[in-house]
């Protein structure tokens, strides 16, 4: 089995420093059980189940410590520009 990332949600999803989190102001607990307190539309629909966040900071992670490096350094790369969001009809 591998190991649990450290860095917080916001970090792993790239979230803007500037917006307000339930997540930042509870810090230790883990951003998918927040969402089931709140009944967020993504605790409701499991989005959280598959969430990336919950993939890396798991209690049943098996992924490795490299792994988990590995996909944080191609999920940092993988950003869209304004031109490839365009959808023309």
């Amino acid at each position: 089995m591998g190991g649990k990332c450290d860095w917080p949600c916001w970090e792993i999803m790239g979230c803007d420093a500037s917006k307000k989190c339930p997540a930042k102001i509870r810090p230790d607990t883990p951003c998918w059980e927040i969402a089931r307190e709140m009944s967020d539309y993504r605790y409701i629909l499991q989005i959280c189940t598959d969430c990336i966040v919950r993939v890396l900071k798991g209690e049943k992670s098996v992924l490795s410590k490299n792994e988990i490096q590995s996909i944080m350094v191609s999920k940092a790369n993988c950003t869209l520009t304004s031109d490839e969001l365009m959808v023309t009809y």
